[in-house]
C-alpha cells in the first residue's frame, strides 16, 4: 500500500525520545513516531525559547549523575521514500537529524508483517491503546508497527517501583506529548509509521427521520476527488440488521436506509477495494435529559471518636426534577432482546465462576445447603489449577486444610497457603502443621504453608490463585456461603498485580513479610 500513497505526503517528521549514556556519550532509541503528512498540515509548533535550535529538549529531571539523560527529538526526514527506508529497516538507518542512534535491542518484528497497515479512526480522544500514543488527528490513519520484540528497552526502564529514570521520561512525555509512556511501556523500544488518511480530513454523518435517510459530507484533500465504497453496518444491540455498500462519488451527498438505523459503523473503501477509514460506531442522538443539583445548605457536625472532637461541614444539595428535550423514550426496541439476555448473565457467570452471591440465609437447612454448595464450588476453582495454587485467607486454620487443600486432585500443583499470626493462635498453628506433615508423608504433592509476620496484619481479603487466575472471597474459608457474601474471578487485566505482590509475601528472601508456619509453632518466644 506505501506504493498506492505515497504521493500524497510531502513533509516528514519524526518524534524520538532518546536516551543518552553519560558517560559514552552514546544515544539511544527509545521510542519513536515518524509521521506522513499531506501538504495542508501545518508544520508542528516547536517553541524555540525551550527546545534547542536542533529540535530537542531534554527532560527537567535529567541529571549527568545518572546512567541516562533523556531527552526528545522532533525533526524533519528529508523525503517520504527515506522515511520508509528508515522504518523498514531501523537497525541499519540509525541516523537521525546528524546523530548516530544505537539500540538497546537488536530485534523487531514488523507488525502488521506486509504492507497493509492498520487502520483507525480519528484519535482525537483516545486515551487507551495504540492510538494513545500517536499525533492526535481529526481523520482516520493507517498505522505500521516496528515491535522491540526483545523486550530490552522496557526491562530497562520499566521498574516495578517508579525510578528517577521513570520519573524523567514520564515527565518529559507528559508534558510534550500528552501521554505518560513509562505507564504504557509495552511502546517502549518500539517505531511507528503513522500516516494521516491521505483522500480525506474528516467525515460527517446526520440522520433525517422522514424520510429514513443519511446525510453524508466527506471533507476532502485538496485536489483529491471522492471515489470510495462506502459500507454501512446498522447494528441493533447484538444483531446486525443492515450491511450495505454504496457507491460515493461526491463529496456530500444523502443515502437512503430501509429503516430507522441504531447504531452505525462506517468503512470507506478507496477504487482498489484497500479499507481506507473508519468512523464509528455512531448512535444518533433522540433525546436529550438534563439534570440539576442546586446547593441547599451546608450540614455542620461535631462527632466525638477515639482520636478526640472531629468538626465535618458537609454540602448538601437539592435535585430538581429532570429537563427532557426531545420524546422521552421509555422502551427501545433495538435493545429488547440484549436487555433479556442481560437479565441472564448472573446465570453465566456463576456457571464459569465468574461471579457468584450466596444470600445467606437464617434458616439452619438452608445454610448448610449453602455451606456444601459453596464448598463444592471452591474445591472446583481449586482443581483447575495445574501447576500452582494458592491459598491465602488470614484464617486459615486445619478445618480448611481438611475442607478444602486435601482436596485437591492433581498430584502435580504445588499447594502454598498463606495465614496471618495475628488471627492464628499457636495453638491453631500446631495443629495446622501436624496436619500438613501428616499429609506431606503420603506419596502426593507437598503442601507448604507460611504466616505473615506482625501483629497488625498486611493481609485482609481472601484470595485463591490457580495458576495465573485469582478469585476475590467476602469471607474467610471457614465460614464462606454461610453468611450473605461473594466469590468473583478477578479481571485479567489485573491478577498478576495481585500475583506479584502475594508471591512478594510468601517468597521474599530476608523473610520480612512472613515465616515457615512451623517456625511460627515450634517457637516458644
Amino acid at each position: 500500500m506505501y506504493k498506492q500513497i505515497i504521493n500524497s505526503y510531502s513533509k516528514v517528521k519524526r518524534t524520538a525520545l532518546l536516551a543518552q549514556d553519560n558517560i559514552t556519550k552514546n544515544w539511544y532509541h527509545l521510542f519513536s513516531v515518524i509521521e506522513l503528512l499531506p501538504k495542508e498540515i501545518p508544520e508542528y509548533n516547536i517553541p524555540t525559547e525551550i527546545w534547542c535550535e536542533n529540535k530537542i529538549v531534554r527532560a527537567n529531571s535529567s541529571s549527568g549523575k545518572d546512567n541516562y539523560s533523556f531527552y526528545l527529538m522532533v525533526h524533519d526526514i528529508d523525503s517520504v521514500d527515506n522515511a520508509i527506508s528508515n522504518f523498514e529497516n531501523p537497525l541499519q538507518n540509525n541516523v537521525f537529524d546528524g546523530k548516530e542512534n544505537l539500540f538497546f535491542n537488536k530485534a523487531f518484528v514488523k507488525e502488521p508483517t506486509g504492507d497493509v497497515p492498520y487502520v483507525i479512526s480519528s484519535n482525537i480522544h483516545s486515551s487507551e491503546g495504540l492510538m494513545s500514543v500517536l499525533p492526535k488527528r481529526n481523520s482516520s490513519a493507517f498505522i505500521w508497527t516496528q515491535i522491540d520484540s526483545e523486550r530490552k528497552v522496557q526491562a530497562l526502564f520499566q521498574k516495578e517501583l517508579p525510578s528517577k529514570e521513570q520519573n524523567a521520561i514520564s515527565q518529559l512525555t507528559n508534558d510534550w506529548l500528552g501521554f505518560d509512556i513509562a505507564s504504557k511501556a509495552e511502546h517502549l523500544g518500539n517505531i511507528y509509521l503513522y500516516a494521516t488518511n491521505p483522500y480525506y480530513r474528516d467525515v460527517e454523518i446526520s440522520l433525517s427521520t422522514s424520510p429514513t435517510d443519511i446525510f453524508y459530507h466527506f471533507k476532502m484533500r485538496k485536489e483529491i476527488e471522492p471515489n470510495f465504497t462506502l459500507r454501512i453496518i446498522d447494528t441493533h444491540g447484538d444483531i446486525v440488521a443492515l450491511d450495505k455498500i454504496f457507491k460515493i462519488q461526491d463529496s456530500l451527498g444523502l443515502i437512503q436506509l430501509p429503516h430507522e438505523p441504531n447504531q452505525i459503523e462506517l468503512r470507506i473503501y478507496n477504487e482498489n477495494g484497500d479499507l481506507i477509514g473508519l468512523d464509528g460506531p455512531n448512535t444518533f442522538i433522540r433525546t436529550i435529559q438534563v439534570g440539576m443539583s442546586i446547593k441547599s445548605a451546608d450540614f455542620h457536625v461535631s462527632v466525638q471518636t477515639d482520636k478526640g472532637s472531629k468538626e465535618f461541614t458537609v454540602e448538601k444539595f437539592s435535585k430538581e426534577n429532570p429537563m427532557t428535550i426531545g420524546d422521552k423514550i421509555d422502551f427501545n426496541p433495538a435493545y429488547y432482546f440484549k436487555d433479556a439476555e442481560n437479565q441472564r448473565k448472573h446465570i453465566s457467570h456463576e456457571k464459569n465462576k465468574d461471579f457468584i452471591f450466596f444470600p445467606g440465609s437464617k434458616s439452619e437447612m438452608e445454610k448448610t445447603d449453602l455451606k456444601t454448595k459453596s464448598k463444592e464450588i471452591i474445591r472446583d476453582i481449586i482443581n483447575q489449577a495445574h501447576d500452582t495454587c494458592f491459598l491465602i485467607d488470614p484464617y486459615f486454620n486445619v478445618n480448611d486444610l481438611i475442607d478444602y487443600a486435601f482436596y485437591i486432585k492433581n498430584t502435580g500443583v504445588n499447594l502454598r497457603i498463606l495465614n496471618c499470626k495475628e488471627f492464628i493462635a499457636k495453638e491453631q498453628a500446631i495443629h495446622l502443621q501436624k496436619a500438613i506433615e501428616e499429609y506431606n508423608s503420603k506419596p502426593f504433592q507437598k503442601i507448604e504453608c507460611k504466616t505473615l509476620r506482625g501483629e497488625k496484619s498486611i493481609l485482609h481479603d481472601r484470595f485463591i490463585i490457580a495458576d495465573k487466575n485469582v478469585w476475590y472471597l467476602g469471607a474467610s474459608f471457614n465460614e464462606f456461603g454461610s453468611r450473605a457474601t461473594c466469590l468473583g474471578k478477578v479481571p485479567e487485566s489485573s491478577n498478576q498485580q495481585i500475583i506479584k505482590e502475594i508471591e512478594k509475601w510468601y517468597f521474599n528472601d530476608g523473610n520480612d513479610y512472613s515465616q515457615l508456619l512451623k517456625e511460627y509453632a515450634e517457637d516458644n518466644g
